[in-house]
């Protein structure tokens, strides 16, 4: 028994070999966490701390940038509101310079009767001779002063010599209101050739070339105004007026163009103006089958001249005739091209 008892207890572990066991895991971990931690110093390093740094200066930064783009867009906001229930002051036209094309006749002719009335000094530009005189002497007998040029818009070379001729008579402009236009309603292929140049020339070069001739002299002394007659078909494609579509469409972009670059060249005191007009009385002999014409007016020339002089002397960048249309061709913008053709044809009888 005794010797059984003898091996027993030489089988076990005695109380150093456990201590020696236990410092011998101790150091296994030890080592182990050890590397662990040179892992991580590796891989932490200085310029991973710093980069990390970074991009956290950078997250911060952008939810700065996007809380002061809220603001702002909240402060312009309110300012629109705040301009549709006071509006702005109205800039004097007493002894400004204006040119007014396609002054003989309709709205030109509107345009340049109640500018005079203002107190401007009227520089009229027509192809048609006889009316645009006969626009200059009723100016003329009211007590206003006006100077006629007969001049088609359309011709590059033509402006260029009527302009240097205002600028040598008259003086250099400080409005320059692009109305001069024509207008085709059939469908496109009944277009001829020379009347889709035509259009194109008249309704989109006729405002490049002037706004060319007289820009120069504005951007120099950071003021003037350059005001153009686009369409609500500049926003809005129809059947039948194809390539008027294509000329106002073209208007408008040249607007909203030379608007942003004299914003980022920063002139601001030279303010660019589009005109969206829906249908003016005497312009077509064309009559809109809609569903809801109270909603759609159409204005009389001195109406919408008023409403125009009106808006440029605002400085508003946009003016749409009827003010209604303006919510209505923002919404429409946004919608499928699909849903603008079904709302479409539901407004048309």
């Amino acid at each position: 028994m005794s010797g059984v008892a003898t091996l027993q207890g030489s089988n076990q572990p005695n109380k150093n070999e456990i201590s020696k066991d236990a410092s011998q895991e101790k150091d296994k971990v030890h080592r182990s966490k050890s590397r662990f931690r040179r892992l991580i110093d590796k891989y932490i390093s200085d310029d991973f701390v710093a980069v990390t740094k970074m991009k956290a200066w950078e997250v911060l930064g952008f939810i700065a940038g996007f809380i002061i783009l809220n603001l702002k867009a909240i402060f312009l906001l309110i300012l629109d509101i705040y301009h549709l229930i006071i509006p702005p002051e109205e800039k004097s036209m007493t002894n400004q310079l204006v040119v007014v094309t396609g002054a003989g006749q309709n709205m030109g002719r509107e345009l340049s009767l109640q500018l005079a009335r203002l107190g401007a000094k009227m520089i009229l530009l027509d192809i048609d001779e006889k009316h645009n005189e006969m626009t200059a002497n009723e100016i003329r007998d009211k007590g206003g002063e006006a100077h006629a040029y007969t001049c088609d818009v359309s011709d590059q070379e033509a402006v260029a010599y009527v302009a240097s001729k205002i600028r040598k008579d008259v003086g250099h402009p400080s409005y320059v209101f692009n109305n001069a236009g024509t207008y085709e309603y059939k469908s496109f292929l009944a277009h001829t050739p020379d009347e889709i140049k035509r259009l194109i020339n008249v309704n989109l070069y006729g405002n490049i070339w002037m706004t060319r001739e007289f820009l120069g002299h504005m951007v120099q002394h950071n003021s003037g105004h350059i005001v153009c007659i686009s369409s609500v078909l500049g926003f809005i494609g129809r059947n039948n007026v194809v390539p008027y579509c294509a000329s106002k469409f073209g208007v408008k972009g040249m607007t909203e163009a030379l608007a942003e670059e004299m914003r980022m060249e920063r002139r601001s005191g030279v303010r660019v103006t589009a005109v969206h007009p829906f249908l003016i009385s005497n312009i077509s002999d064309v009559s809109p089958n809609l569903k809801f014409p109270w909603l759609f007016e159409v204005l009389q020339p001195s109406d919408a001249a008023a409403r125009i002089i009106q808006g440029v002397r605002r400085n508003q960048e946009e003016i749409f005739l009827p003010e209604k249309l303006k919510p209505l061709m923002v919404f429409s913008k946004a919608l499928p091209r699909k849903l603008r053709r079904l709302f479409g044809d539901y407004m048309e009888t």
